[in-house]
Parts: C-alpha cells; sequence; structure tokens
C-alpha cells in the first residue's frame, strides 16, 4: 500500500494540533487541594511572545542573579520592568524577603541613585501559622546570609540599606517616606498581610506592590491574605497575573 504525499504545511497543522491537545490537557490538570476554595492547577497561557529573549540588559542581569534566586525568568522580568517604570516615581526600592538578594539586586540595577531598602530575618520564614498557611512551619529559606547578599549586590553596583529582623515588627520605622516599588516574597498569610499594610499608607502615585507568592501552590496564605487585601484597597488597582504574581498600583489621590 502506498501513501500520497503529505505537504510540509499538512505536517506543521498536525504538530500544531498535537501541541494544542497536550496543552489543554495540562490545563486541565487539579492539585490536590490543601485548603477550601483554593483551587491549583497547571496554569499555561496561550501567549508564546518571549521578549525577555531580545533584552540584552535583562539577560546580563538575569544571568548574574538567576542562581540567587527561586524566582523563574517570568516574574523577574515583569519585576525588571516595573522597575524601570518605577525609577521614573520620586520614591525609593523595597523588598521584604529578600533570601539570596536575586530579586533585589535585579531591580536594583534599574533603579539608579535611589535608596534600595532590604528587609529580611537572615533566619528563614517568620509568622508561619497552621491555620492560615499550608505547608510552612518557619524557619524555611535560612540558607542565606547579609554577606552574602551585600556580594551580589556588588556585583551590579549597587549598595543596599539592609534592615535585619521581622518585618514590620522590628522594622517598621526603617520604611522610607516614600516607596515607588515594594517587593513582598515572604511565603505566609500574616507577614504578606502586616508588610503590605505597612508599606502602602508609604507608596507613591502610580508606585507599585507585586507579590512573589499568589499563584502558588502551597502559598495559600499568601493567596489568602491578598484576597482580602482586595476587598479593603481603595485607592488602588489590583492585577493577577498569571505568571502568580500579585500587582497593586497606586491610584493618585
Amino acid at each position: 500500500m502506498t501513501f500520497p504525499y503529505q505537504p510540509a504545511r499538512d505536517f506543521i497543522s498536525i504538530l500544531r494540533d498535537e501541541r494544542r491537545d497536550l496543552l489543554e490537557r495540562l490545563r486541565q490538570t487539579r492539585f490536590t487541594q490543601l485548603k477550601p476554595g483554593f483551587t491549583y492547577g497547571q496554569v499555561i497561557p496561550h501567549a508564546s511572545y518571549q521578549p525577555w529573549c531580545d533584552d540584552e540588559r535583562f539577560l546580563e542581569l538575569y544571568e548574574v542573579i538567576r542562581a540567587h534566586t527561586l524566582v523563574d525568568v517570568y516574574r523577574c522580568y515583569e519585576l525588571y520592568l516595573c522597575a524601570i517604570q518605577a525609577a521614573k516615581i520620586e520614591g525609593d526600592l523595597v523588598e521584604v524577603g529578600v533570601w539570596k538578594g536575586g530579586t533585589g539586586a535585579l531591580m536594583a540595577a534599574c533603579f539608579g541613585g535611589v535608596e534600595v531598602h532590604l528587609f529580611d530575618t537572615f533566619a528563614g520564614v517568620a509568622k508561619a501559622d497552621a491555620d492560615k498557611d499550608t505547608m510552612y512551619c518557619g524557619g524555611e529559606h535560612s540558607d542565606t546570609s547579609r554577606e552574602l547578599v551585600q556580594a551580589l549586590f556588588a556585583r551590579v553596583g549597587v549598595t543596599p540599606n539592609f534592615h535585619v529582623g521581622i518585618f514590620p515588627d522590628d522594622t517598621l520605622a526603617d520604611v522610607p517616606e516614600r516607596v515607588a516599588l515594594a517587593h513582598i516574597d515572604v511565603d505566609v498569610y500574616a507577614s504578606a498581610k502586616e508588610s503590605f499594610e505597612a508599606i502602602w499608607p508609604r507608596v507613591q502615585s502610580g508606585g507599585f506592590v507585586i507579590f512573589d507568592d499568589y499563584g502558588f501552590f502551597g502559598c495559600e496564605g499568601v493567596a489568602e491574605a491578598v484576597n482580602e487585601l482586595r476587598q479593603t484597597v481603595h485607592d488602588g488597582t489590583f492585577i493577577h497575573n498569571l505568571n502568580g504574581h500579585a500587582t497593586f498600583i497606586k491610584r493618585a489621590g
């Protein structure tokens, strides 16, 4: 038996169909529900444009910081773009939950001469609550140090201000009067909510507060905290990016 010749366009069509079928199957997956009301599955958007691959400055910075962060390239690129935009706003850069400094250094490299404030215990996750947080007990991500972070920042040419302790309990007085961009990466409910409440009044018009952990399995406490804040924040615009970030943008008063 002989088969008719299939043109290349038919072969490409078959590949597209199979890819579409595979992605649809992945999209329909569901993870074990750790907390009622919080459904998780594999999020796979249809989009395919990857502008970070053509951004030489980002790629250079990402290569420097990638071993110092657990944040994927999608979220790193968003932080990079937000930092570039926030640099035009009168205010400082704040990061709560620094770990090994990767995302902080990435953003700081885009901010020029403004002050950079890093808040962390450098002793791991604080304020984990068994009633709110599903996979954190406290003390996770303690494999870091101020010296490690300081060395990374030196590589991008920035000298940050370190504020060591539990935020905001120990270091609330160190929050700058004006904040252009804040990145909250604290993994658990109480720290996420209290960090936002301490920082948001200082955020300038057009400024950003970005939660790293909103869309991630095991960080249901952060998702709950952000969902509560969505109901009470009336001077900000809320955006859920399917990369897992949740962002509040301060509106003009």
